[in-house]
Parts: C-alpha cells; sequence; structure tokens
C-alpha cells in the first residue's frame, strides 16, 4: 500500500494552494532559467483520458506543474487537482491506491482533475486506465497521462478503444525552429552588442509571431508568407546556426543561453556542458533498455545511423551489417522510432501509391543535439568538439538540415495514430539512383520537397517527374518563384511552418 505522506508530498497545491510553485521542484528550476519554455494549452474536458508522448527531457513534467498552477489561479479548488508520478510506485496496486484515497477525499465533488506522470514505469499501466474508465471514476474526472516510453505508452494505449481516448493523444517533441526563434530571440536580443542587430531581432519577432504558414494554404500564400520574413534573413540564418548547433531541447538552448548572458565574450558560440550529452543518451538508452532491448544492439544501430546519415539503404542492408536478423533491425528502429529518436522516411512508389516495404529506407535523427551526442557517446569525444567539427563540414551539415526539414514535415501534418508519418511522408528515387529527398501528400495531392542546402541553387537543378506538379526546394541564399518550383531558404521556410494541433 502507498503511504498517505508519499501523495501529500507530490501534490504540494493541497498544502500551499496558490503559492506550491515557489516550493515545487520543477516550476523553481524552470523559472530559474533564462526561459521558462511554454507549448500550447490541452483542453481537459471532464469524462475523458488524454496522453501526451514524447522523449524525457522536453519538459513534460514541467508542462503539467504549470498546467496546475494555471487551473489553481483561474479558481480550481487545489484540493481537486491529483498529480501522480508514476516513478515512486511499483505496481498498478499502489497507483490504484493513491486514486482511490484521492476519490474518497473528494467523495462529494463533481469536477476532478488527475495527472499520471511518466505511467509507462508502472507494468500493465493500461489496465488501471481502462479500471479507472470502467468504474464510472471520469464521470466527475478527466485524465492526462504522459510516458517517456513512447513505445509503451503508444502500444498500450490502442488497447483502451472505446475507453474515451480517441482524439486526445498529444505529442511533445523538441522545439521547433519556429518555437525556437520565438521564445528565445527574446533573450538572444540582451546577448547582442551591436544596436542595428538588436533591433532587427526585435522586429523580427513582432513580424514572425503575426506570419506564418500551412502547407496546405499553396503556393501563392506560402510565397507571400516568406516574402514578409525575407527582410530578416541574416538575423534568422544566425538563429538557424544556433538551431543546427544546439536542436531544440530546451535544457540545451537554455545552458547556451545562460553562458551567452554571463559572458563578457563578443563569440556567438559557447561550449555547452557535456554531461547534457551524456543525460540525453543515458534516457535513450535507458528507456529502450526497459522495453527488454540490448544495449550492445542498440549501440550498433546507431553508429550505423550516424555513419550512413543520409544516405539510402534496406533494413538487411543494416541488419548485415550489424550481423542481427532483418526481424530484430525492424524491431529496434520502430522502438527509436516510437521514441522520437528517429525519423524513418520510406520509399514511395507511385504506381502503388504506397511504400516501398523492400525498398530502400533514409534514417534522421529527430533533433541535431540528438545526432551530436550520439557521435559523442560513439566516438567519447567532447559533444563540442563534434558540434565544432561537423559545422565544417558542408556536406554533413546539408544532411542534417534535410533530417530537421523531414523532421518539421512531420510535425506540420502528424495527428497521433490517425495520420502517421508513414502515410503522408516519404522520399523517392529511381532506378538511375535520381533521388527526391521529400514527397508529401496532403490531400491526395504530392509536392516534393528538395533540400538543396547550398550558396546558389537554380530551378534547373530541380529533378522533375510526371506525378509530381509541385516543387519546393530549400536552398540557403535563394528565394523565388518559377511556374510549379519555389525556391526559399530553408530558415524562412521553417520559421514559418506551423505544427499540427496535436503537436504541443
Amino acid at each position: 500500500m502507498v503511504k498517505i505522506s508519499e501523495i501529500v508530498n507530490q501534490n504540494p497545491w493541497w498544502k500551499h494552494g496558490k503559492k506550491f510553485s515557489i516550493f515545487d521542484k520543477n516550476l523553481k528550476e524552470a523559472n530559474e532559467k533564462p526561459i521558462f519554455f511554454k507549448r500550447k494549452r490541452i483542453d481537459l474536458d471532464k469524462g475523458s483520458i488524454y496522453v501526451l508522448r514524447g522523449p524525457r527531457q522536453v519538459g513534460k513534467t514541467t508542462y503539467i506543474k504549470n498546467l496546475i498552477n494555471n487551473l489553481i489561479n483561474e479558481g480550481v479548488d487545489p484540493n481537486h487537482i491529483l498529480y501522480l508520478s508514476s516513478d515512486f510506485f511499483v505496481s498498478r496496486r499502489e497507483l490504484r491506491s493513491a486514486i482511490t484515497y484521492f476519490m474518497n477525499k473528494n467523495i462529494d465533488v463533481a469536477d476532478l482533475y488527475m495527472f499520471i506522470d511518466e505511467i509507462t514505469s508502472i507494468k500493465d499501466w493500461n489496465l488501471e486506465l481502462k479500471y479507472i474508465s470502467d468504474s464510472g471514476t471520469l464521470e466527475k474526472a478527466r485524465i492526462l497521462a504522459t510516458g517517456s516510453c513512447a513505445s509503451a505508452l503508444r502500444r498500450k494505449g490502442e488497447l483502451l478503444p472505446g475507453r474515451r481516448l480517441e482524439g486526445n493523444e498529444y505529442h511533445m517533441k523538441p522545439l521547433s525552429f519556429r518555437d525556437f526563434v520565438l521564445q528565445t530571440t527574446g533573450q538572444v536580443i540582451s546577448t547582442v552588442r551591436e544596436a542595428e542587430f538588436r533591433g532587427s531581432l526585435k522586429k523580427l519577432l513582432s513580424v514572425l509571431e503575426k506570419t506564418s504558414c500551412s502547407l496546405e494554404a499553396g503556393f501563392s500564400q506560402l510565397f507571400k508568407a516568406l516574402h514578409q520574413i525575407a527582410p530578416f534573413k541574416r538575423e534568422l540564418e544566425h538563429l538557424f546556426n544556433l538551431y543546427i548547433r544546439y536542436g531544440g531541447y530546451p535544457f540545451v538552448v537554455n545552458d547556451y543561453l545562460l553562458k551567452k548572458l554571463q559572458s563578457e565574450q563578443r563569440q556567438s558560440n559557447f561550449a555547452i556542458n557535456p554531461i547534457l550529452s551524456e543525460m540525453l543518451i543515458r534516457d535513450i538508452i535507458g528507456d529502450i533498455t526497459k522495453l527488454g532491448k540490448q544495449e550492445t544492439f542498440v549501440r550498433q544501430i546507431l553508429k550505423e545511423i550516424s555513419e550512413k546519415y543520409g544516405s539510402r539503404y534496406s533494413f538487411s542492408k543494416l541488419a548485415s551489417d550489424i550481423e542481427t536478423t532483418h526481424v530484430t533491425t525492424i524491431d529496434y528502429l520502430e522502438t527509436l522510432e516510437e521514441s522520437f529518436i528517429v525519423t524513418i522516411l520510406y520509399a514511395f512508389d507511385f504506381n502503388k501509391k504506397d511504400i516501398k516495404f523492400k525498398g530502400n529506407k533514409k534514417i534522421f535523427f529527430q533533433d541535431p543535439f540528438v545526432f551530436h551526442s550520439v557521435k559523442s557517446f560513439l566516438t567519447g569525444r567532447d559533444v563540442n568538439e563534434i558540434i565544432d567539427e561537423t559545422l565544417q563540414d558542408e556536406e554533413l551539415v546539408s544532411k542534417l538540415v534535410e533530417g530537421i526539414v523531414s523532421s518539421h514535415l512531420i510535425a506540420n501534418q502528424e495527428i497521433p495514430m490517425m495520420r502517421e508519418p508513414k502515410t503522408f511522408l516519404w522520399f523517392y528515387y529511381d532506378t538511375r539512383g535520381k533521388e527526391i529527398d521529400n514527397i508529401l501528400r496532403i490531400n491526395e495531392k504530392y509536392t516534393a520537397i528538395e533540400t538543396k542546402y547550398q550558396s546558389e541553387v537554380s530551378s534547373r537543378d530541380v529533378w522533375t517527374i510526371p506525378q509530381i506538379k509541385e516543387y519546393i526546394i530549400l536552398t540557403r541564399e535563394d528565394l523565388a518563384i518559377k511556374g510549379n518550383i519555389v525556391l526559399a531558404p530553408a530558415d524562412l521556410m521553417l520559421a514559418i511552418l506551423e505544427k499540427s494541433h496535436q503537436t504541443l
């Protein structure tokens, strides 16, 4: 049985009310950082279960604590809110005991909130949510459950049909480049000594807040939005270089900003604490091994992905290189993908209008800092050395940008369960080996998105095929529209690209 003191200690608002944020570890630490990163708010309806999936270190626990703080400030009685970190429980029985205590404590209350953090740490957690739903508890409450072991969260969540989970799954990933710009620019301004650059960064923030584009809007709206922020190409390029270097994990970005704010030096880049890279790798390895995977195979697969970065190859080739079976390789790769570590792009077959299951694949890490950290882990070298070396390799930077673009296209279109990446985003190659980086399908229309992150690009460099009528070429500098081809700087395009409504 769980001790009452353990439940009370996890719910300091029962004792301190609105002032609990002063004592809460997560909120206290977040408020002490240069930036308290914010995400879209989930509207929680009574009678429903919500699931928030995402990797560790993206801020899910802080998100919940901040949501609780907002609810209390909006007038919700603190005693009607329950928070449980499943890391403190060893069984479903203990979790049920804690929830029963809360429900008995509020037996006459008709409107309750329950937040269960890291629920995947409890075996058969889905059966507990099923019990809560079937017992009638949801008639007076709503539940938000999170999990970092996203593979387990997804697969078990699929076993809850009809339990009011449909349409209520959300993703929290590392910051997109648009979020990075909107939320870090205010602090970056304070680190810039050049008055004109400070002023233009401030103006960029004002313009970008009102400028965004969905890919469904068409080329005319896209080009209009690109032109609105084109005057800020210099500023966005500066910020994009930071994004390629540090990625979108809030704890990494804050480490960079803290060092920048405390320094009197004019340099733009700072060495981040290598411990952050180690933390990320430990989380990746830890979550995968919790699912019964072998660390040796995880290491081998990560090594092959990093060495083949941006290239196309088959699962069977990868299995052969790591000397394991085809089935085992696919299992490990899908687990890495479902845990938001890698993006797997499948080749597309226009004749079948489906993926080539036996064709080649391309695999990217979902965030550039994951790439840097994996390379550090595999070589034993300081992550800052890896970053500096990587950014001096123009070809590798182009591949990193290609991976960033793919991750952003997924975030733009993805709906958990109902619209997953392999149903709308692929790459294409023909028998001669010619290739298109991304094929995006929206409303049965195909658009090619090609990343050519180099100084000079012409529409003549574009390989066109009859099945595709529209092309977006992401460049380093060029901005133009020529017939059915848009050339746009990658940093401008990613800065205006929206996320789907179920990606926070």
